[in-house]
């Protein structure tokens, strides 16, 4: 069994309060636990308005799986046009 972790450091282009940037975070969130079934929380930067930063988790069988389920989070978080990756890393244990 391998664990995966992931942490994505976000700049929320279209953020021009807390409000904008809870609404587009707490949206890539819903999508990405939808999509990929993988755990997701804001780790970091709560008060500022325009970044953010996600952690996220996976389990699975072998770490190529493992890896290849993070790259497909990357990918589908670089897709996003609201916002742009400053940050990223990637662990698997």
């Amino acid at each position: 069994m391998r664990v995966g972790a992931c942490q994505i450091d976000i700049f929320i282009n279209e953020s021009f309060s807390l409000k904008d940037k809870r609404r587009v975070v707490n949206s890539l969130k819903e999508r990405l636990r939808n999509r990929f079934n993988v755990s997701v929380i804001e780790i970091s930067t709560n008060s500022r308005w325009r970044k953010s930063s996600l952690g996220i988790s996976c389990v699975g069988n072998d770490e190529r799986s493992v890896q290849l389920l993070l790259q497909q989070v990357v990918q589908f978080v670089e897709g996003d046009d609201r916002l742009e990756i400053t940050n990223l890393t990637i662990e698997i244990y």
